[in-house]
């Protein structure tokens, strides 16, 4: 038996496909399953023993150059199609919805076909005010594939899990609990200011031994916000890691402080408690679902969804607040 299963959007989008992925695999045990993604997001299911093959389309580079070089960008496209339409497929499945996704799903020979949405002459479930992951639960549930457990899962190697144990003995001498912090993500409209990072950086460092993620255009930001700030003795991890290797150094925090981002959803995946803060984005439809995250969301602000929204409401959250909330999950001495 073969299926497809198509998600190919942002790195978020496509880590809360993981247990679906994993459901569906477990259902039909003996399939080989072609997991259609970005090749961005592909180290998410690198180690992952439930997808078989990729099938992988360059998404950045198609979106750059779709005005600039319009054929360059639809002959990747269609490349892609060419491989997909090598295979006979029993079941697709696309858990995007997406016009980008479905594409590939209509172009795909196969016998029962479902999407997440309404799409003409597709089964499919779409319900909007839901978690990105109970839609898809009921989208499964449609397709006739038990959602016990859908919760998101990230598989790394050994070679992540022993670069991260020298690092560990490099930068925590003390043996401290791990405080991730992780400032950006890419809305400028989710982001709360650094310097209040920095403030609940200085706060906790006696308590923590604070980390700063994020991608490498961000580290210079973050060695100019710990040099004026009095959070020395911090470390800056910003592009030092691989994605890989970030996934596993979340897996031995104690906790992490960051937006709606990435970031927070590989906490979740690796059962990281996470604080969350919410401003522009909705938390009931992305929000972490672990029993001990937590969520702040600045009173008064609307869930806008924009990316550059001129309000920027998180700038309103008072440092002291956060800062309160990491107290309550420091262990006792």
């Amino acid at each position: 038996m073969n299926i497809l299963v198509i998600k190919q959007t942002s790195l978020g989008d496509v880590l809360h496909a993981s247990g679906h992925i994993r459901a569906i695999k477990k259902h039909y045990p003996n399939s080989k399953l072609f997991l259609l993604t970005a090749n961005t997001s592909a180290d998410i299911y690198r180690h992952s023993p439930w997808v078989d093959e990729f099938m992988l389309i360059d998404r950045d580079g198609i979106k750059k150059n779709w005005r600039k070089k319009p054929v360059w960008a639809i002959k990747q496209m269609m490349r892609l199609m060419s491989e997909v339409r090598q295979h006979n497929f029993d079941l697709a499945i696309d858990l995007q919805g997406l016009a980008k996704s479905v594409f590939f799903l209509y172009g795909a020979k196969a016998e029962n076909k479902f999407v997440k949405g309404n799409w003409w002459g597709l089964k499919g479930f779409r319900n909007k005010n839901l978690h990105a992951i109970k839609e898809m639960d009921q989208l499964l549930q449609v397709v006739g594939i038990p959602t016990r457990d859908t919760t998101m899962e990230f598989a790394v190697g050994n070679d992540d899990k022993l670069s991260v144990d020298r690092l560990l003995l490099k930068i925590n001498l003390e043996n401290k609990p791990i405080l991730i912090i992780s400032p950006f993500s890419r809305w400028p409209s989710k982001d709360w200011p650094l310097k209040n990072y920095m403030e609940v950086c200085e706060a906790v460092s006696n308590t923590y031994q604070v980390v700063f993620t994020g991608a490498p255009g961000r580290k210079i930001h973050i060695d100019q916000g710990i040099e004026d700030g009095h959070c020395q003795s911090a470390v800056n991890m910003a592009g030092a890691q691989s994605l890989l290797e970030f996934v596993e150094l979340t897996s031995r925090a104690s906790l992490m402080l960051t937006g709606d981002s990435f970031p927070m959803h590989v906490a979740e995946a690796k059962q990281t408690p996470v604080i969350a803060l919410f401003g522009p984005t909705d938390e009931n439809k992305v929000g972490p679902l672990g029993h001990r995250d937590r969520i702040i969301r600045v009173p008064g602000c609307d869930v806008c969804d924009k990316r550059n929204c001129p309000r920027h409401c998180l700038s309103r959250l008072d440092s002291d607040e956060v800062i309160h909330m990491i107290h309550e999950f420091t262990p006792a001495t």
